[in-house]
């Protein structure tokens, strides 16, 4: 009798103690179900905690200094300064994916060649160079305290529901370019840039018209237009009596932008002539008013890649993150940073 309670004793002990401590063990050291679900593909399992851990070096323009802190707090920061915390939470996690990428295509810890402008830096917080940041303090100003709470809570949101998630193409990160109105149609990247990318293709981008800056005017006079561009170019044959048969658009992209453009004897690019006098895009149409020209653009931005106003215009109608990101990255797909490096 005395045989049968000790056997009793020992079985509770190993039902109570034993038992849960291996489960517990098991679902440690496993996939979650949605981890679970990407398992074949992926070959390497990261934890959120393994993908919170990883930290980037960034240099704070407004700070002006070098700062290291978690990549997923960083990427909150820029879908804060590169989005409207407004827009649909589909559009703020496609946001999130993409910037995630980017950075991801800097950093050195992925073998990556980091920050050419700041030396020791992963990437920095200049918009015209990496990607924009803010930090809590630029949010709260700009938001205001009532809507900062919820604000940033809907980007991290959308960010932790994406966590670890990059843009590939042939199992490597992409570059993730992005604008934010197309105007209708995004560019081949071979047409603004140097460099003809497979995923930057041209995309038709709807339910934009709505932006704030999907059209825009510029009224010049025409000796101010005349001297912004001699400044560029002085020998340009033009003056006041001959500008109005001395500009012509001699190539269009597949999107619809000015590809190239001569003024007087000097032939230039789109983008230069954007540069030049200030443009929202290359997307543009020139009338002669009197003394005065009028630039009238389509968009904003440079047009290649993921559309912010398109992508909310398809979150908008249901679509996933996923797939508009793999509508305005043609040929994609979305993986862990663990699927394409593994740990250093």
């Amino acid at each position: 009798m005395g045989r049968i309670i000790l056997w009793v004793v020992v079985l509770v002990i190993i039902a109570t103690v034993v038992f849960p401590f291996i489960i517990v063990n098991i679902s440690i050291n496993h996939f979650t179900p949605a981890e679970q679900d990407r398992a074949d593909d992926d070959k390497i399992g990261m934890s959120l905690d393994d993908i919170q851990s990883i930290k980037i070096n960034f240099y704070n323009e407004k700070a002006g200094k070098l700062e290291e802190i978690p990549l997923e707090e960083y990427i909150k920061g820029v879908v804060a300064a590169e989005m409207p915390a407004l827009f649909e939470p589909e559009a703020l996690k496609a946001q999130a994916v993409a910037a995630r990428t980017y950075a991801v295509n800097k950093m050195k810890i992925f073998g990556k060649g980091g920050c050419d402008k700041h030396p020791g830096a992963d990437i920095c917080s200049d918009s015209a160079h990496c990607q924009a940041w803010e930090s809590v303090d630029e949010q709260k100003k700009k938001w205001g305290m009532l809507n900062y709470y919820a604000y940033s809570k809907k980007i991290a949101q959308a960010v932790d529901d994406t966590a670890g998630e990059i843009i590939t193409y042939d199992d490597q990160p992409i570059l993730p370019a992005f604008h934010a109105i197309s105007g209708g149609k995004t560019e081949n990247s071979g047409d603004v840039w140097s460099q003809n990318l497979p995923y930057l293709k041209s995309v038709t981008s709807d339910g934009e018209e709505s932006a704030p800056k999907f059209t825009a005017e510029k009224d010049i006079s025409v000796q101010n237009f005349i001297s912004s561009f001699k400044t560029h170019y002085p020998n340009a044959n033009i003056n006041a009596k001959n500008i109005k048969n001395s500009i012509s658009i001699l190539d269009t992209s597949e999107g619809g932008r000015v590809k190239d453009i001569k003024v007087g004897d000097v032939t230039i690019k789109g983008t230069e002539f954007r540069s030049i006098y200030d443009l929202n895009s290359t997307n543009f149409k020139i009338y002669f008013n009197g003394n005065n020209i009028k630039i009238v653009t389509i968009g904003y931005g440079h047009g290649v890649g993921m559309s912010q106003y398109g992508a909310n215009s398809m979150a908008k109608n249901g679509s996933t993150y996923q797939e508009i990101l793999k509508h305005y990255y043609t040929g994609v797909e979305i993986k862990d940073i663990a699927s394409v490096y593994t740990q250093k």
